[in-house]
């Protein structure tokens, strides 16, 4: 054995460094390459050595792949056919399992040949995961997932998959144990749910009368979310991120029709739990799963995201120190879409101090350098600003005093592209200013907020325990009132919001930001009912209500 691993070893060497002139040697005579290749084969039936079974694959390989003919293919092909049907125990299959998922790995075409030629093959294979070896089981897997990557292998076990590996496969899943197998097992699920048809198999798979009498097989209808959530629960960071990635590709079918069986099975209590991590492509991948799960309303009614939003605020921080800006986006449109999708009538935020928190976040992202992060952060100021989000007294009316004025700064900070009177002071301002219909948008999503701000103000004004912070300290008076918010929300719209939008007018006409700007000044005069006179004033010196009649006009002139 010494021997042959000496001598393999240097034939490996010369193939990595010397292929050409091994190849020149051998291609030449036929008989010489299939013996030489037949011999190799045989080895791996007769070593028990791991270290050598691992050497004998690799130059076998190795060699195939540079001789480049599938005449050898269809010889290892062969004596792999008569190996297995020969094979006393399932546990001498295991080298040429792992051979045949390494070729397939290896050279293009090759699992198209075996599916085709060698189709028997693949009963050999299901076998294989009846077997109680988990490196059997593994082999398996891994060539079963190469099978399957290939258009041909698809289309060809289309059939073999729906009758007879769909529940094996799920129950091998769930019960693997070792890391190889559940690496394997998560490789070839991965390839099914690229394809619709598969997805609909395992989503709708229910056990067969002989697995309902099989005490080992997985309890439940539909397995498939279980063992996912399952796998959730590790402590494998690269685990949870497979399994995560896996819900999403089950998800972006259609969310309606196999969200309900996820949430069903509590997988978003534990996706939430995952945010708390620090790996990058885990929380990247929980995010998505999120997202997907956002557009189904059990997912709101179930109360799964009252149990998860204090995960993902502190993710939201978190995630904001590292240098990934494509995170921190994703981030921030999980956070909009929950925000703006939360029914009314389930309280989101039943812990003021995580309110604040989110608050900070908001804070944190609106005033980030990297203008992308900054859009999503308005429009999830916007999405915030509710009064069922903001209802847990005390309402924190000067974190809403700052976070709005920081929005709406950033906003007016950017500089026209004809105007050199004023320039960004922010960095990322500049590539915006090169944008006249970015420019439109981000000004668009500002004014969402500020309209949303002042509708708060109003609905607040019915609601005794909104009034004042009723915490503040005996004889002390308090900046923290309704009132000094709302005298804060005239007092910006005239120096910051007014001066803004009649900028961006005279480069611009854009209907949908004059109809939010509007509602949002209608809005205003309920906020301060005694301000409404000084304020009409304001607006009329200005030339705003002239400006404004010469838009309708145009606007309105098919009427």
């Amino acid at each position: 054995l010494v021997r042959k691993k000496h001598v393999l070893s240097r034939l490996q060497d010369a193939l990595a460094w010397q292929a050409l002139p091994v190849v020149q040697l051998l291609a030449p005579d036929e008989r010489v390459c299939v013996h030489l290749i037949g011999t190799l084969f045989g080895m791996l039936h007769t070593v028990e050595d791991s270290s050598a079974l691992d050497l004998f694959v690799e130059v076998l390989v190795r060699l195939v792949v540079e001789l480049k003919s599938e005449q050898y293919l269809r010889c290892i092909l062969d004596e792999s056919q008569n190996e297995l049907c020969k094979a006393t125990t399932m546990r001498g299959s295991l080298p040429t399992f792992t051979l045949l998922g390494k070729l397939a790995d290896a050279i293009p075409g090759f699992a198209d040949i075996l599916v085709v030629e060698h189709s028997n093959l693949v009963d050999h294979l299901l076998m294989g995961l009846t077997y109680p070896n988990e490196g059997i089981k593994a082999a398996v897997c891994y060539l079963y997932g190469k099978l399957y990557s290939s258009p041909v292998g698809t289309e060809r076990l289309s059939a073999h998959f729906e009758e007879r590996l769909c529940g094996l496969f799920l129950n091998t899943l769930g019960r693997a144990q070792t890391k190889e197998l559940q690496v394997n097992c998560l490789g070839l699920l991965k390839e099914l749910l690229k394809s619709d048809h598969f997805v609909s198999i395992l989503m709708n798979n229910s056990k067969t009368a002989e697995e309902s009498e099989n005490p080992d097989f997985l309890e439940g209808e539909n397995p498939l979310p279980l063992v996912l959530k399952k796998l959730l629960l590790t402590r494998d960071e690269m685990l949870q991120a497979a399994s995560s990635h896996c819900v999403a590709a089950v998800l972006v079918h259609s969310p309606s029709r196999y969200a309900p069986a996820f949430i069903h099975a509590d997988v978003p209590e534990f996706l939430f739990e995952c945010l708390l991590c620090n790996s990058e492509i885990l929380i990247w991948s929980v995010y998505c799963c999120l997202l997907l799960l956002t557009e189904e309303r059990l997912f709101f009614s179930k109360c799964h995201t009252v149990y998860g939003i204090e995960s993902l605020v502190r993710s939201l921080q978190d995630v904001l120190q590292l240098n990934n800006v494509e995170l921190h986006k994703q981030g921030l449109l999980l956070f909009t879409e929950i925000l703006k999708r939360q029914p009314v009538e389930i309280k989101l935020f039943t812990n003021r101090g995580v309110c604040i928190e989110a608050i900070d976040v908001l804070m944190e992202t609106v005033n980030c350098p990297v203008l992308e992060v900054v859009v999503e952060a308005v429009r999830a100021v916007a999405a915030f600003l509710r009064k069922d989000h903001l209802s847990s007294p005390p309402v924190p009316y000067e974190e809403l005093q700052k976070l709005l004025e920081a929005v709406l700064k950033r906003c007016a900070d950017l500089s026209p592209p004809q105007s050199s009177k004023r320039h960004a002071s922010h960095p990322a301002n500049r590539n915006l200013s090169r944008v006249p219909q970015r420019q439109g948008q981000f000004l668009l999503n500002t004014l969402e907020s500020f309209r949303n701000a002042c509708r708060l103000a109003v609905e607040f004004q019915s609601d005794s325990m909104a009034q004042e912070n009723a915490f503040t300290a005996p004889n002390s008076e308090s900046k923290d009132t309704l009132s000094n918010f709302s005298e804060f929300l005239l007092r910006i719209c005239d120096s910051l919001c007014i001066p803004m939008v009649m900028n961006y007018l005279e480069r611009a006409v854009s209907p949908s930001v004059m109809e939010v700007f509007i509602s949002a000044l209608n809005t205003l005069f309920t906020v301060v009912p005694n301000m409404r006179n000084k304020f009409s004033k304001k607006l009329a010196s200005c030339s705003f209500i002239r400006l404004t009649l010469e838009l309708k006009a145009r606007f309105c002139s098919v009427q």
